[in-house]
């Protein structure tokens, strides 16, 4: 791999190919520089490029100035230019980085490219690893043919756009929550696009986010037969005619998402987080939808659609307290739709009831809940969760007592629950309207039992100690029937225990807890027989 450097200089070298001069590199027109596809180029100074500035698969341009500026007549061409081919995924990599004691601020990228025209420079390859973000300055777009990577960092995009694909959706890599494409905060600002998504592309994910610290993406899937030039941004807040109006801060989730080209036939998924809904959005959360800003008429309404969690749309990890709606559009021809997500808000069904779990057995909690009234009532589900696990889950579906689902008189509800565990369980029920919404009750929390086995007994002496919902050392003393006491022990876990030295007869064995001021957990009578 042959390594190149380029810095800033004092002297002008005159030639065909390139000029260095005090303001950094500068390719005139008609200049050409060529990075072939082992070679390695480092350039610490701005970069000006009037020419053309090529690069191959496997090159590497790794960038730590400032600014980097394309005309609107520069180039940057990969294998296709120079093979007159069109291949996915060629060209070298442009890597805008951040080097201690070099650069410790944010790079800034003026692009060449006109989105309006369809016309201009753009790069093969674009690859962020500045911690400060790379931004998009003044009056150009920005434009990547292939990939556009994220190592750290963010794209700014401060009011102008970023293009990716050439011909096909391209690519876009290691995105997450801590890199993405930042569009703004306000309902007017850049976008970004993704070129000619086909049906071949399943879901194309485009990573944005209002600022660095407010990732809410989507994804698009074209289901038709037509590939489908689309692009999005998101805002915040959610107005009352879209981009215009009072704002809604209670039910919705506080993002508005701008798609431009027409939905028909086209699958939607958009991710927000928990701190970016409104005041009552969170409790009616699983009752949430996508819902499309119709002119003249106004924010449409829906049955609930399904929400998932957590958050996968991300090259990383899913992201906790991150949720996912999603919704088709058939016959949407708009060429800018926005949408939001809301909880279902059709009035009909309603509950009031208590709600109480209890523990009856080493095995066995039973549950009962009370109703006052139920109006439209579909079903309970009884969820639990145990004190390792992440998240509640069903364990029992249980019809109304009422008929068709309405009652105004009190009615009662039992259900006991196979729950042999020896840590705390909670539980609660999640409500099921017949118009869609669901709504809980309050969560219980249900301890564990404990329980000290000695098994045989009657034995010979010899026998064995079980204990059930222990989780430390316990003290064990054990006595005749005369109040003598015939041995005394710390025991750890499941013991075996041989004390055939003893005449029959009958023994206490008395446990203490050792970590709670020697409380007496439990007594137990074993027999001792000889033959």
């Amino acid at each position: 791999m042959r390594i190149f450097i380029l810095h800033i200089t004092a002297w002008l070298l005159i030639g065909s190919r390139i000029c260095l001069a005090q303001t950094g590199v500068y390719v005139p027109p008609g200049g050409n520089i060529s990075v072939h596809k082992h070679d390695t180029v480092a350039i610490f100074s701005d970069v000006k490029n009037d020419g053309r500035f090529g690069s191959l698969k496997g090159g590497v341009v790794n960038f730590y100035g400032s600014k980097w500026e394309n005309s609107n007549d520069a180039a940057l061409p990969d294998e296709n230019d120079y093979n007159n081919s069109h291949l996915k995924n060629m060209g070298g990599n442009f890597r805008f980085l951040q080097v201690k004691g070099i650069n410790v601020g944010a790079q800034h990228i003026y692009g060449g490219y006109s989105v309006s025209a369809g016309a201009g420079a753009s790069f093969p390859n674009l690859s962020i690893g500045n911690k400060n973000g790379i931004h998009l300055d003044d009056l150009s777009d920005l434009k990547v043919r292939h990939t556009l990577n994220f190592e750290t960092g963010h794209l700014l995009l401060n009011g102008w756009n970023v293009v990716v694909g050439d011909g096909y959706a391209g690519n876009i890599t290691g995105y997450s929550d801590k890199g993405f494409v930042v569009t703004g905060t306000q309902p007017g600002g850049g976008f970004l696009y993704r070129e000619q998504i086909s049906a071949a592309d399943s879901m194309v994910v485009l990573p944005i986010g209002t600022t660095t610290d407010s990732y809410s993406p989507m994804a698009l899937k074209n289901n038709g037969n037509t590939p489908k030039d689309m692009h999005a941004r998101v805002f915040d807040s959610v107005y009352q005619y879209a981009l215009s109006g009072s704002t809604n801060a209670t039910d919705y989730v506080l993002k508005t998402w701008h798609i431009g080209g027409a939905l028909k036939d086209v699958t939607v998924l958009v991710q927000h987080k928990g701190e970016d809904e409104g005041a009552v959005f969170s409790a009616d959360r699983d009752s949430s939808y996508i819902t499309r800003y119709v002119s003249g008429i106004g924010w449409d309404t829906l049955p609930p659609a399904g929400m998932v969690t957590p958050g996968t749309l991300t090259s990383g990890a899913p992201l906790r307290n991150s949720y996912i709606n999603n919704r088709t559009f058939n016959d949407v021809s708009e060429a800018n739709t926005y949408l939001s997500v809301a909880t279902y808000k059709k009035p009909g069904s309603d509950v009031a009831l208590f709600f109480e779990a209890y523990r009856e057995t080493i095995r066995w909690v039973g549950t009962h809940w009370r109703t006052t009234k139920e109006l439209n009532l579909d079903h309970y589900e009884l969820q639990r969760r145990r004190e390792v696990e992440d998240s509640f889950y069903t364990v029992a579906h249980i019809a109304p007592h009422s008929l068709n689902g309405t009652s105004i008189g009190a009615l009662d509800y039992n259900y006991r629950d196979d729950d042999l565990y020896d840590n705390w369980t909670y539980y609660r029920l999640k409500i099921f309207g017949r118009d869609g919404k669901i709504f809980y009750s309050a969560i219980r929390q249900v301890p564990w039992l404990i329980k000290v086995t000695v098994s045989p007994n009657p034995n010979d002496g010899n026998f064995r100690i079980t204990l059930f919902g222990i989780h430390h050392k316990l003290h064990m003393v054990m006595h005749d029937v005369a109040g003598r006491e015939r041995d005394n022990r710390i025991i750890s876990g499941d013991t075996s225990i041989s004390k055939t030295d003893l005449p029959a007869g009958i023994y206490i064995l008395t446990f203490y807890d050792t970590e709670q001021s020697n409380q007496v957990v439990q007594s137990v009578k074993v027999v001792i027989v000889h033959q």
